[in-house]
């Protein structure tokens, strides 16, 4: 930092290389905001396309006064048209943030063209825009869009924004006694928290546009961080886009697909793949710039990747309990496993109201390795039948705080066995030779009753037997009953069948069938319909396994059974369009038009962050975002937007973000 100010002059120069050539690319010129003043304008900070660096934020209070980045006076008229987006992240700070479970700030900025005396006029603004903070996230990042910029910065001015906060309502007595302790600072200057400015500098209607989401990554040394990069053809015309790297180091650095054929108005992917060196240092990072050239224009964008920190961490596994005879003793092997990323050794202790010895105090374990404990449970002589006891092992890392336990549980049961008395236990021929003429008569009934119980008088079937649904919602099943018997005429083989519900339901679900008795004639069947319900308060790991019984009213046959499950999702919000209307219908080459859309949410959770894309011959045109739309909701959107030349096809695409 220092050293910039030292050397104006050098920073000048570096300026008109580095920044002028990248204001021709054809989808627009990233600058980051730094914690630098501007060589020409004291009263400002610089902002230019050279990466923050430092892992440091810098921050400015906006309730101290307004502040403002500009960048270096341009060597040449530079003309801007299109939308100029300024991504910036506010902390709302506050001293005791635990205290408080919900902060607003408002937030304004201005674009400006910035004389070389200093004097800046305002190119255009955003509107005042809320930003809403919630218990201890108190920093967000937000993205405000000037839009439908149309503008040409001469040569000798610089380009400059001016963020500034308002409706500040700790400036009216009484809430100014508090002011001192809140601030809204602009967070920025750091690879963590990079505040930037993005603007279409000489944009033409073709050109190439590169876009990746994430930007950034944390990956562990020696393990690999992958980027899908798209590449975007706005032009008429097919191009073959060439991407490169900035980078030659000890860091590894590929790209998948470094030459890709992107049709009109289309877009292509590549992978960039970025690994750190397997002795990297947690912390240390690296900022590559990808670069991808066509025709006739090129864009470039930037990759942070950063290595993690290593972490301790285990696993144990608890075997299954057993049941043991009072007086024995019963042996358990539990498996702990390093599940961190270092060689650790791990303390192990249990806890158990029985007599228990554990084979081992310690284990040394290499990342991902496992080991077995061994724990002997002593069962009392004089414990109760049924009675058991919980036997918890733990193992807890002798280099960090982490641990973890689990547990089995071993049930005393008591087996018969002969008691005392001198003719206990010795039973008499004749006795023995009755059991055994007893037991042949029951056996034969036994295959009598058998023969007639195993015979099936009834199928179920079902189509969809697996059914997602969200909280507070149901779903409904057609279940198809059929008379196995065949048809004989009079109807001698009609069969009343009775339904029931049973299987694994969780509490509060609700289960109904729309009717309880059928009556079926031979070869035929009936549709009976199943409704579950599911609570609003059911969780994503809830699930339900209904069983539908049916049984013959005067047969003995084998009841019929199938099984369906209703499992939970999350809600899903389903947005539909329902009208549009354009004011005036009919309109001329650069006439403001007015297109008005009437949209609905059919879905099953509210929109909160829905969005409006107004496209004319395939070109976006405008825009409208942050829309709500509750459950059964209707609202209706004014998106402005100006007439071409010859035939408007408008199109809009509705979504939520």
């Amino acid at each position: 930092m220092e050293s910039r100010r030292l050397f104006p002059i050098l920073f000048v120069i570096a300026a008109i290389v580095l920044i002028i050539p990248s204001y021709s690319s054809a989808q627009g010129t990233w600058l980051w905001l730094h914690d630098e003043v501007s060589p020409d304008h004291p009263d400002a900070l610089l902002m230019d396309t050279s990466d923050p660096g430092k892992m440091d934020d810098s921050l400015q209070d906006l309730n101290v006064g307004t502040v403002s980045w500009y960048t270096s006076p341009m060597q040449s008229d530079q003309k801007i048209y299109g939308d100029v987006t300024v991504s910036l992240f506010i902390e709302a700070y506050f001293l005791r943030t635990d205290l408080l479970l919900l902060q607003m700030r408002v937030v304004r900025v201005f674009l400006l063209d910035v004389s070389s005396s200093g004097v800046g006029d305002e190119i255009g603004s955003t509107a005042a825009t809320p930003m809403f903070f919630i218990s201890n996230d108190t920093v967000k990042q937000k993205t405000f869009t000037i839009r439908n910029v149309d503008y040409t910065i001469p040569s000798g001015h610089s380009l400059g924004i001016r963020v500034e906060k308002t409706v500040d309502l700790f400036s009216y007595f009484p809430f100014s006694v508090l002011s001192p302790f809140f601030s809204t600072n602009v967070v920025y200057d750091s690879t963590t928290h990079p505040s930037s400015v993005r603007v279409p500098f000489n944009e033409t209607q073709g050109g190439i546009e590169l876009d990746c989401y994430p930007q950034q990554q944390s990956v562990k040394a020696g393990n690999e961080a992958t980027y899908d990069v798209a590449v975007w053809n706005r032009g008429n015309q097919n191009e073959v886009v060439t991407l490169s790297s900035d980078y030659s180091g000890d860091w590894n650095v590929e790209i998948d697909s470094d030459v890709l054929n992107v049709a009109p108005n289309y877009l292509n992917y590549s992978d960039v793949r970025v690994t750190p060196p397997t002795d990297a240092q947690p912390g240390s990072f690296l900022n590559i710039t990808i670069t991808a050239e066509g025709s006739t224009v090129t864009d470039s964008l930037w990759l942070n990747t950063t290595v993690a920190e290593l972490v301790y961490d285990a696993n144990v596994v608890a075997p299954s309990g057993e049941e043991v005879k009072p007086g024995d003793t019963v042996t358990y092997s539990f498996t702990v496993t390093n599940t961190g990323d270092i060689r650790d050794s791990y303390s192990l202790s249990m806890t158990s109201v029985w007599t228990a010895s554990l084979d081992k105090q310690s284990v040394t374990l290499g990342p991902g390795k496992s080991g077995n404990a061994v724990v002997s449970v002593d069962v009392p002589l004089d414990a109760e039948n049924g009675s058991t006891c919980k036997l918890i092992l733990t193992a807890q890392s002798q280099n960090s705080s982490k641990s973890d336990s689990a547990s089995v549980t071993t049930t005393a049961v008591m087996h018969g066995g002969n008691g005392g008395g001198g003719g206990a236990g010795k039973i008499s021929s004749t006795v023995l030779f009755i059991v055994f003429i007893v037991g042949i008569i029951g056996l034969i009934a036994v295959v009598i009753l058998l023969t007639d119980y195993a015979k099936k008088y009834v199928v179920l079937s079902c189509e969809e037997r697996m059914k997602e649904i969200p909280p507070g919602y149901s779903a409904d099943y057609a279940i198809d009953v059929k008379n196995t018997l065949d048809k004989i005429k009079g109807g001698k083989n009609r069969l009343n069948y009775k339904l029931a519900v049973s299987g694994d339901i969780p509490g509060k679900w609700k289960t109904d069938l729309d009717r309880e008795v059928v009556t079926i004639d031979g070869e035929e069947s009936a549709e009976v319909t199943l409704h579950v319900e599911a609570p609003e308060d059911a969780s994503m790991d809830e699930w339900a396994s209904v069983d539908i019984i049916a049984k013959p009213v005067t047969k003995r046959g084998k009841s019929g059974r199938i099984n369906v499950a209703a499992l939970i999702r999350e809600p899903k919000v389903n947005l539909e369009m329902e009208s549009i209307e354009h004011e005036p219908d009919v309109f001329k080459e650069g006439e403001k038009v007015i297109s008005k859309v009437k949209m609905t949410n059919k879905g099953e959770a509210s929109a909160a962050n829905a969005q409006v894309i107004l496209y004319v011959n395939g070109k976006e045109k405008n825009r409208v975002e942050g829309l709500a739309v509750p459950v059964n909701g209707h609202i209706e959107v004014s998106v402005p937007w100006v007439a071409e030349p010859g035939e408007n096809r408008v199109t809009i695409k509705i979504s939520q973000l």
